[in-house]
């Protein structure tokens, strides 16, 4: 996977949704989260987007048989479909895997999608679905917000040293399990993506702030390097 290409298309789309964000979103100022908008997305590149209570129409599920269908995008129709029945963080996640699919994979002309909140599934997945997956990642939590949102909420430079004081903040019933974790574990991420109070300030996690799961946030959290090993 070109992961810089798919990151630079992320962020070509974000800033396509900002200079247009007057005309997108009448009437109101937003802020650069509410930007990383997939509805937006959609809109940007001529694509419907619709929010179903289900997908379960025979055409996209072949007849209901198999796994329920969280997204689908139909180049045809110029409309992407996002189903109701799971969680807000399932809805955005798939929503931005759409339109990395609808960005980076011009010759699919329909798609369907399992739910997906940007955890890892234990299958193998092609390199189309890798790199939507990444694209989603990239759009949902872009680079520049995710490391001033970091820096403000864990008071540090460019990256966290976690010692025995962080780990004691971020978890006072069991700080070895965070300080002594394998670098190619996610304890440390998954601890910070869902931490909510730190240094005596509490605050609205990050992985809410932003909108995705947990687990999203803390693989977008190692993939910046935003922990200090060791």
């Amino acid at each position: 996977m070109n992961q810089i290409y798919v990151e630079e298309q992320a962020s070509e789309l974000l800033r396509r949704i900002w200079r247009d964000r007057h005309h997108l979103w009448t009437g109101r100022d937003i802020t650069a989260l509410e930007a990383r908008d997939p509805r937006m997305a959609a809109l940007v590149c001529g694509f419907d987007y619709k929010i179903l209570p289900s997908l379960g129409d025979p055409v996209f599920n072949q007849r209901g048989v198999g796994p329920r269908i969280a997204g689908l995008i139909d180049r045809q129709a110029n409309r992407i479909a996002i189903s109701q029945e799971f969680s807000p963080t399932v809805q955005t996640f798939t929503g931005a895997h759409e339109i990395g699919h609808l960005v980076l994979h011009t010759g699919q002309i329909m798609h369907r999608d399992r739910a997906l909140d940007g955890r890892p599934l234990n299958e193998p997945r092609s390199l189309e679905e890798r790199e939507a997956d990444f694209f989603a990642a990239c759009f949902l939590m872009p680079d520049r917000l995710m490391r001033s949102a970091f820096r403000d909420l864990f008071c540090c430079g460019e990256r966290l040293h976690l010692d025995d004081t962080v780990a004691y903040h971020l978890d006072p019933t069991d700080t070895n399990n965070l300080l002594y974790a394998s670098e190619d574990s996610l304890e440390r991420e998954l601890a910070l993506a869902r931490c909510q109070r730190f240094n005596g300030r509490r605050f609205v996690s990050l992985a809410e702030q932003f909108g995705v799961s947990v687990t999203a946030m803390a693989l977008r959290i190692k993939e910046l390097g935003l922990v200090r090993w060791p």
